[in-house]
């Protein structure tokens, strides 16, 4: 018996062959995501835009994502550059569509004005606080954005405005978003995200939002440094004859005039002054020449070595002269005051050098 040749049954395969086609389109996609991204002609990489002047058409962004998608599931070794040039380019997309479905070239790695900044020109009759009311933002928030010291704005003006509260920031050369973030009071991620800078990071001269940033009251242009105190030093020399040296008064200030200390010395002699700070000193001292002496045989302890709340004497003049250590400072030099130094009920306050403390005596 002779067997019959059996017949290929196409309708028995026919089901199968778009699965068939499907694979073989997988393959070449792979095949595709594969390619050196730099030295393919066909690679959807940024050299191949770049031959395009960066033109990007609708197309060719999803088959980028395709590629991009298949060789991270595939774990292929050029995943990550084809998933990098994939954002680059979708950022290159979204950044402004043409009427043909194509993109101009931007600059995405020197971006002068950020995402997250308004560019706003003021009109007639506007000032800070009511832009800042129609962005819902503060004053200040665009004050120290732009270098505002107050309010007021002429019409014209262009304002870098944040699209959240904030500050607008401009990138100097050595920042970093890291650094921006921890001066200016923000986080990284959301100045990041706020920007679009996943990709181009800052760069000098760039200006971004500060999400809830804040100046520094040394960098707000209302700030006014404070003024150093110019002080007027006067110094008057003069001879102590008992010890034969001689001494600067320097930093001469003028505490006031008093009139009515009370006590058993003469009112507005320098005996009076020593005797209001160390009430403690025996009443019958004497004049100012003898106070050192007279207050050795009462006991107390006098020398040549300074200390706070001494009383300081020489025999300078007809009658001497006393005075009261108010400090002794790290350098050896001592601040004194003292009444009737030339005019009878005027206490001054002075510095005496270090080099001249050693020709008084000090009652302790």
């Amino acid at each position: 018996m002779t067997k019959s040749k059996k017949r290929f049954d196409i309708k028995r395969y026919k089901r199968i062959i778009p699965y068939v086609a499907v694979g073989l389109v997988t393959l070449v996609l792979v095949f595709v995501g594969s390619i050196d991204k730099h030295s393919s002609e066909v690679s959807l990489s940024l050299d191949t835009f770049a031959a395009n002047d960066y033109n990007v058409s609708t197309d060719q962004l999803t088959e980028l994502y395709m590629v991009a998608d298949l060789s991270d599931t595939l774990g292929l070794a050029s995943a990550p550059d084809v998933a990098s040039n994939y954002i680059i380019t979708n950022t290159m997309y979204d950044s402004g569509q043409t009427s043909t479905g194509k993109l101009e070239k931007p600059n995405i790695t020197n971006i002068a004005v950020s995402r997250g900044v308004i560019e706003y020109t003021v009109k007639e009759g506007e000032d800070v606080d009511t832009i800042a009311a129609k962005y819902n933002v503060t004053s200040d928030d665009i004050r120290w954005s732009n270098g505002l010291k107050t309010t007021e704005v002429e019409a014209g003006t262009v304002l870098y405005i944040p699209s959240v509260s904030g500050i607008v920031y401009t990138v100097k050369e050595d920042d970093t978003i890291e650094s921006v973030a921890e001066k200016y009071g923000s986080s990284a991620a959301e100045i990041i995200a706020l920007n679009d800078l996943e990709v181009s990071g800052i760069s000098e001269g760039m200006r971004i939002v500060v999400k809830g940033g804040s100046l520094p009251e040394t960098e707000r242009p209302e700030y006014v440094a404070p003024q150093p105190v110019q002080t007027q030093t006067t110094t008057s020399t003069y001879t102590y004859t008992y010890l034969g040296n001689s001494s600067v008064r320097q930093d001469i200030e003028v505490v006031g005039y008093f009139y009515n200390l009370g006590g058993p010395y003469g009112a507005g002699q320098c005996t009076q002054w020593a005797w209001y700070n160390r009430q403690d000193l025996p009443n019958l001292l004497g004049n100012a020449n003898a106070w050192a002496r007279n207050a050795a045989a009462y006991g107390y302890q006098v020398d040549n070595t300074p200390s706070a709340g001494a009383v300081l004497q020489t025999t300078a003049g007809w009658y001497g002269h006393v005075g009261y250590v108010e400090a002794v400072n790290p350098d050896g030099s001592i601040i004194m005051s003292e009444m009737n130094y030339g005019i009878p009920y005027r206490v001054i306050r002075s510095t005496i050098p270090a080099s001249a403390v050693g020709s008084f005596y000090y009652i302790h």
